[in-house]
């Protein structure tokens, strides 16, 4: 997947996780700004939740040394394979990554521009995921 994403991006990906959108989780997990960089945020105004281009269904998060990028999947006979890259961010534009606990988390991306995605992580990729975020906050 790695490679697939590379090519899209245009660099190499150092880190990716496969992540799920679902609308309901969207509309439930309410985020506390403060939890999430308080300071860092005060001066942006956050857009509603949303998922990266709207696509519901399985994502892919790929980070790789000046980008993050997006992906959609398709879901595959015996395994999902990356689709298309659905939107692309600087990495100097994350203010905050933040992984809420429980069966499925729920992770929240909130970038400069004030873009807020809600997607949730398998427990299985939720290493993954942390790699992704310690990249993405230690810039």
């Amino acid at each position: 997947m790695d490679k697939k994403a590379s090519e899209l991006m245009g660099e190499p990906v150092i880190a990716g996780a496969t992540l799920e959108a679902k609308k309901s989780i969207i509309q439930s997990v309410a985020f506390g700004l403060a939890g999430i960089g308080g300071e860092a945020l005060a001066n942006i105004a956050v857009k509603p939740a949303s998922t990266p281009g709207d696509h519901e269904g399985i994502h892919y998060v790929a980070v790789g040394s000046t980008k993050v990028g997006f992906f959609s999947m398709k879901r595959g006979l015996l395994k999902p394979s990356l689709d298309e890259l659905l939107v692309e961010h600087s990495r100097s534009d994350v203010q905050a990554v933040e992984i809420k606990k429980g069966m499925m988390p729920a992770v929240n991306f909130v970038f400069r521009d004030g873009t807020n995605y809600i997607l949730t992580c398998p427990r299985i990729n939720l290493g993954k995921l942390k790699k992704v975020r310690e990249l993405l906050i230690t810039q």
